[in-house]
Order: structure tokens, then sequence, then C-alpha cells
């Protein structure tokens, strides 16, 4: 009988590799806490895909401002590229956002920060990138006539702030995380 014990105890400490296995009903895995609702992170997608039409480095540089666990260097980053684009944007010699591979780049840069959104809040990535992708339409086809219209009524600079602060406002809202 103590041989067969013996097999037993030898059997429950061999496994297939190092720490749990998943689907293996005895042990619990960690999983990310989720944060908020569904509903809530296509929001925020779609609001963070706006603002990314416009300002297209607030996709990422947004949520990676708003997360307390960045680290100093990528918060340096995303502060320069957004200062950069925003500076950028005012150059006379700055082509139209709506020239291929505006439109496009502005979808993927939108699509990742509906990635990073997510995978803050421990949910899902597909939705909110697919939904931060598709708003980015708005804000860049959007942006774009909003500017067309500030500059048949003054300077070109007027309207590029005001588009500015509307990007860094919805960016913000899109990206801010509760403790």
């Amino acid at each position: 009988m103590g041989r067969r014990h013996d097999r037993t105890v030898h059997r429950t400490h061999h496994r297939a590799g190092p720490g749990p296995v998943p689907g293996d009903p005895t042990v619990a895995l960690a999983q990310p806490r989720r944060r908020g609702t569904a509903a809530g992170l296509l929001l925020r997608s779609a609001v963070l895909g706006v603002a990314a039409g416009s300002r297209a480095s607030l996709a990422l540089a947004a949520p990676t401002l708003a997360d307390p666990a960045s680290g100093r260097v990528k918060r340096l980053g995303a502060r320069l590229g957004v200062v950069a684009e925003l500076t950028g944007d005012k150059l006379p010699s700055t082509p139209s956002r709506l020239d291929p591979p505006g439109p496009q780049s502005r979808a993927v840069a939108a699509a990742l920060g509906g990635v990073v959104l997510a995978r803050q809040r421990g949910r899902s990535v597909i939705l909110p990138a697919a939904t931060a992708a598709l708003f980015s339409a708005a804000g860049t086809w959007g942006g774009a006539a909003w500017r067309a219209w500030a500059a048949q009524r003054g300077p070109d600079w007027r309207g590029a702030f005001a588009e500015d602060a509307v990007a860094l406002t919805l960016a913000t809202l899109a990206s801010r995380t509760r403790h």
C-alpha cells in the first residue's frame, strides 16, 4: 500500500512546465481586474478615436500619461510626441491629413489606443480597437472641415489651436482612470 501512495504523490508533483497549468480546475489563475463596463470602454474608445483623428499622437500618449504605472521614459516620449505633432501641424509645409496615408495611419494609431485602453481595464481588445479606428474618421474629416471653415473666418492658427484644445480634452476624458 505504501508503494502505491508513492506513485500517486509522484504523479501529482510532476507537471509539464513551471507554474500553474491553464485549464487545471484545481488551480485558480490570476486574472486582471476588470474596471468599468464594456459599453463604457467602447464609448471611451470612440472618443479617443475622434481625438486621434485630429492628432494621431494622442491615441497612445493620452492612455500612457493617464496610467500611473507608466514610467518616466514612457511619459517623456508621449509628451514629446504630442508636442512634435502639435507644432508640426501648424507648419505650412505639413501635408493635408486627408492625403494618404493620413487617414489610414490615424486609424491604425486610434486602434492601438483602443487596445491600450482595453488592456488597462482588463478587457478584450478587438471591439475597442475597431471602435477607435472607426471613429478616427470623424476626427480626421471633421477636423479638416473645421479647419477649412475656421480659415475662411480668420487666421488658420486660431482654428488649429481650437482643434488642439478639443482633441486634448477628448483624449484626456477618454483616458482618465479611476482609483
